[in-house]
């Protein structure tokens, strides 16, 4: 049985996923970015959540920091492929999937921050 799926080349030409996917790896090479200059690579722990009620419930090492961001690529590389295999049938949903990953992608910048703002 042969599986059909839609052209590598002509999947990425598309506007709309070579925007979102685009936009959205940029974002979160941008987090990647931001968390290894704003925060200093140190022995200590640092502050990786906070909430209004508890105050820092969440403390651990400075590898930890990149969770936020690595969670973030790996929603995107899988959204990216669902959404390839699954453009011949249904072109919305990919479309919807490379949106979805450019959403999350905005929330890993915005956690990105507060990591970075707790911790200087």
């Amino acid at each position: 049985m042969k599986w059909n799926h839609y052209p590598f080349k002509l999947y990425i030409k598309r506007l709309s996923v070579s925007f979102f996917f685009g936009s959205a790896l940029l974002l979160n090479i941008a987090s990647f970015l931001w968390l290894a200059l704003g925060i200093k690579s140190s022995s200590e722990q640092l502050f990786l959540h906070y909430t209004i009620l508890f105050g820092v419930d969440y403390i651990g090492q400075y590898s930890q920091v990149y969770a936020v961001p690595g969670a973030g690529l790996i929603i995107l590389i899988v959204n990216f492929l669902i959404g390839w295999f699954a453009y011949h049938k249904d072109p919305f949903v990919a479309q919807l999937l490379n949106f979805i990953s450019f959403v999350c992608q905005i929330f890993v910048v915005f956690a990105s921050y507060l990591i970075i703002f707790l911790n200087v």
